[in-house]
């Protein structure tokens, strides 16, 4: 069986290549077939990608919670803890400070529409905060006599950077010497103003600066402390059980403390963005199947063609003593290496359109997100085009094996 597989390789093979034209014409399908179903595997890896970078970025690694803290808030380290025990992985502060009530100056220059975060160094564990140079804060750099700062990079190019922003001051009534440890992707969550968004770490010297009358002081909060809180990848405990679970120890915050204004929201939208990006692709796949079936039958018809037109040099084959199976898989064998050929120039195409589009439009993508072909898209167009190639080549190898060897040789 081995020698005669082998033997209609070696057949097939020499008929693709004494035969350029039908094969040439066979192809044409099968490469818009397979190139649509590489494309749609791209576009759909890309997408899925683009979409957990930027829904990372912005509410945070699946699965994460917005937590609006009750008012007034007499006890925050108690609260803080509490969001701990309720399932909580990680708690971070993301709170936002009114701009008049602290500003950015470098030289003469003073910058007051600049959006402030004061937030933890643990919202690096649930957020994705691409560095762009430094570095996101540690728990050293709490006991700076400075208050630090990480800028994103909006912010960032406002600023002479000579010096590594050395002479940037912040404050409101007073200034103060900031230290810059680093400089981040900006995020279209955070960037309420337009200018860019500072973060300011958590630490004695900067809570000074951002809450004069402290942290846990009710009056200027509006509606409370905002926390992001990263729980379990499957999103437990749900929304739901995890107030529950807070709002029992309500009592360790304070008496006054009234848990009706507190607010839990899921941020991240992993679940939403799956949803849709799988009803996209089962259309997209849908087309693609559509044009790769086109292809298919077009090989099926040069192949049909092509058993009619060597009926003589096939019946040859067999007076010459090959066997059945021989024949069969010289035809087969035939459509399959037309369909794997037109797939290979379909993944060759892929390649240099995704290299342009990259070329063209990387430098405005997130970081780790590329336009490239993803080694499933590979396996699925030439898989694809083998499994067409195979399925095209069935009928007209039976109608070939139909064929009486006299007739043939009459021909």
């Amino acid at each position: 069986m081995l020698r005669s597989l082998i033997s209609g390789l070696v057949l097939a093979f020499a008929g693709s290549r004494a035969n350029i034209s039908r094969t040439i014409l066979s192809c044409a399908g099968i490469v818009v077939g397979v190139g649509a179903l590489i494309a749609v595997v791209t576009a759909g890896h890309f997408g899925q990608t683009y979409a957990k970078v930027y829904g990372e970025a912005n509410g945070g690694i699946a699965a994460t919670y917005e937590v609006t803290a009750p008012t007034p808030l007499k006890d925050v380290g108690a609260f803080e803890e509490d969001m701990l025990r309720a399932g909580g992985e990680a708690v971070a502060l993301q709170q936002m400070v009114d701009s008049p009530a602290i500003q950015l100056r470098q030289g003469a220059s003073v910058l007051t529409d600049a959006t402030v975060f004061y937030t933890d160094p643990a919202l690096a564990d649930i957020r994705r905060l691409n560095m762009i140079e430094g570095r996101w804060f540690t728990e050293a750099d709490k006991g700076s006599l400075a208050p630090v700062v990480v800028l994103t990079e909006k912010l960032a190019k406002q600023l002479d950077s000579s010096g590594g922003y050395a002479d940037l001051e912040l404050g409101s009534s007073a200034w103060q010497r900031a230290r810059v440890v680093g400089v981040v992707e900006d995020t279209m969550m955070d960037d309420w103003s337009g200018s860019g968004t500072v973060y300011l770490m958590r630490s004695p010297v900067s809570e000074e600066i951002a809450f004069p009358d402290g942290l846990d002081a009710p009056s200027g909060m509006g509606m409370g402390l905002t926390y992001r809180v990263r729980v379990a990848p499957d999103g437990t405990p749900g929304e739901d059980e995890f107030t529950e679970r807070l709002a029992g120890n309500s009592w360790r915050w304070g008496p006054e403390a009234d848990t009706e204004t507190m607010g839990v929201f899921r941020m991240d939208e992993s679940e939403e963005i799956d949803q849709v990006l799988g009803y996209v692709s089962l259309g997209l796949f849908g087309i693609a199947g559509i044009t790769l079936t086109t292809g298919m039958l077009g090989v099926l018809n040069v192949g049909l063609v092509t058993v009619r037109e060597r009926r003589r040099e096939l019946a040859t084959y067999r007076a010459l003593g090959a066997d059945r199976f021989t024949m069969f898989v010289v035809v087969v064998s035939e459509a399959v290496v037309v369909s794997v050929v037109a797939g290979l120039i379909a993944l060759l195409g892929c390649y240099g359109i995704a290299g342009v589009l990259q070329a063209l439009v990387g430098d405005m993508l997130p970081a780790d997100v590329s336009v490239s072909v993803p080694l499933q898209g590979v396996l699925v167009g030439l898989g694809s085009a083998a499994a067409v190639g195979l399925l095209a080549g069935i009928i007209p190898a039976w109608r070939a094996l139909r064929t009486s060897v006299v007739a043939g040789l009459r021909e």
